[in-house]
C-alpha cells in the first residue's frame, strides 16, 4: 500500500493515493525488453528529414515546384517589360518671381506718418 505523508501525520488524499497506485502499475509493467536501445545522436535535425513519398506523389511535389517557379518567371518577366507610368498630360506653369525692385518700399513722403518710436 501507499506510505502515509510522514511530514503531515494525515492519511493522504484519495486522489493522491490513486494516481500513485497507477504510477507504480504502469512502472511495473514496462521491463527491459519494453525499452528501445539507445541510439546516438545524428548530425542532421529531425526537422530537415523529410518523409519517405510514394513515387507518384514525389513526382507531382515536383511538377508544382517546376510549375510554380515557371510561373514566377513569367510573372516577374511581364512586370518588367511594362513602361513607366506617363507624367500629367498638363504641367502646370511656373510663374516668375517678383523682382526685388518692385518689393523695397521707397522713402516716405511728407504726408505720410511716421510710425517710429523715437518720436
Amino acid at each position: 500500500m501507499i506510505e502515509q505523508d510522514l511530514g503531515s501525520g494525515l492519511p493522504p488524499d484519495p486522489l493522491e493515493e490513486r494516481l500513485r497506485n497507477a504510477l507504480r502499475a504502469r512502472a511495473d509493467a514496462v521491463d527491459l525488453h519494453a525499452l528501445r536501445p539507445a541510439t546516438p545522436p545524428t548530425s542532421r535535425s529531425r526537422l530537415l528529414r523529410l518523409p519517405a513519398l510514394h513515387p507518384v506523389r514525389r513526382t507531382a511535389v515536383a511538377l508544382l515546384v517546376v510549375a510554380a517557379a515557371v510561373i514566377g518567371v513569367l510573372f516577374l518577366a511581364i512586370h518588367e517589360v511594362r513602361e513607366p507610368p506617363v507624367g500629367p498630360a498638363n504641367r502646370p506653369s511656373v510663374s516668375p518671381t517678383p523682382s526685388t525692385m518692385d518689393a523695397v518700399p521707397g522713402p516716405p513722403e511728407s504726408g505720410d506718418v511716421d510710425a517710429s518710436p523715437n518720436r
